[in-house]
């Protein structure tokens, strides 16, 4: 009870004032009070410096911060300062301090002038020791406050793009999928309606599942094998697909992330006369993920380049939620291609960048 009353007492603006300027004319009317110790003395001394001291820790946080430092005019934030610091040490301190100070509380103090430069300079260093604290903390909430604002767009920024991004892979997805389905009622094959059954299952996923940032990977790996089944069903006899899986335990995983390297293989790597092959493996042990998908070539990979809007698509996404995080080798060899991915859940550097 007692540090939740002493929490609000501090989070009192009020207070807060309050407390800081008491705590400062007791801290210089004890260092200034042991010369002579007449402590008494020099704690009024110091309460006759307040007005100076006051006007310009509030002229300066509450106007002359939000009007220049704020808008990063540091340049005219500086000037006006400086000219605020010299006029309330010419036009209040100094005065409080020659004609009413000296003559009542420093009596044998001999003044060598109102404008000397002496007496000036320590006034215009007597004033402004009072602002360096309200300053300083200010100017490192400005800070602390910019960064979190630039931290927080960058953040509000990225996830705009992920989302963007994961909405590019359904048309995708539809498009090369719905291409599967046509290409099997051409054929008039009797596995269409299975094939329709297969591509509800993806839907269903996709629709009602997978629209979180993070889903099962092993959820993840669930709708990978039905949509390398519905490839199988188009393909029947003419390729050999090898899909292997193993977790040691079930982690989180943005969703369609992996699915773009096995589109890729089936875009790639199948042909319609035969020989066609391809091998999928997932690994996922001790935080870290390893995928990797070989696909033997086809004439029209000689003809084509590797990759695409999901390819693209996918590395991108990659940068955005895994940054060093994540690894991505692609190796084309003469008569394959393989991919192998490297992802550590762990937030551990997969790597030195």
């Amino acid at each position: 009870m007692s540090h939740f009353l002493v929490k609000n007492l501090f989070s009192n603006r009020i207070v807060t004032h309050l407390i800081y300027w008491i705590g400062l004319i007791i801290f210089f009317g004890i260092t200034w009070g042991t010369y002579d110790n007449d402590y008494i003395r020099s704690f009024t001394i110091q309460t006759f410096s307040l007005p100076a001291r006051m006007i310009l820790v509030y002229v300066s946080i509450y106007f002359l911060l939000p009007k220049f430092f704020i808008k990063q005019k540091t340049i005219a934030f500086i000037f006006s300062y400086i000219l605020l610091l010299i006029a309330t040490s010419i036009l209040i301190q100094r005065p409080i301090m020659l004609f009413y100070v000296q003559p009542h509380y420093l009596p044998g103090w001999q003044s060598e002038g109102y404008f000397t430069i002496t007496e000036l300079v320590n006034t215009i260093l007597d004033v402004n020791i009072a602002a360096i604290v309200p300053l300083g903390f200010n100017l490192f909430k400005f800070y602390h406050n910019s960064q979190q604002k630039a931290l927080t767009l960058e953040k509000e920024k990225i996830e705009a793009e992920l989302i963007q991004l994961r909405n590019q892979i359904h048309p995708h997805f539809l498009f090369n999928t719905l291409n599967s389905l046509y290409a099997l009622i051409i054929k008039k094959s009797d596995v269409a309606e299975i094939a329709v059954l297969k591509l509800s299952k993806l839907m269903r996923y996709m629709l009602y599942e997978a629209n979180v940032p993070k889903v099962s990977l092993a959820k993840e790996i669930a709708y990978l094998k039905n949509y390398v089944d519905l490839e199988k069903l188009r393909f029947t006899n003419t390729i050999d697909i090898s899909f292997n899986s193993e977790l040691d335990k079930d982690y989180q995983i943005s969703p369609f992330l992996l699915i773009p390297f096995v589109e890729n293989a089936f875009k790639h790597g199948t042909s319609s006369t035969g020989n066609s092959w391809i091998v999928i493996t997932i690994f996922a042990k001790q935080e870290e993920l390893m995928m990797q998908v070989e696909n033997g070539k086809s004439i029209k990979l000689q003809q084509e380049s590797v990759g695409g809007i999901g390819f693209k698509n996918v590395k991108k996404r990659l940068e955005l939620l895994y940054p060093n995080q994540y690894s991505l080798i692609t190796e084309d060899h003469k008569l394959s291609y393989q991919i192998t991915l490297k992802i550590k859940f762990d937030n551990a550097p997969l790597y030195e960048s």
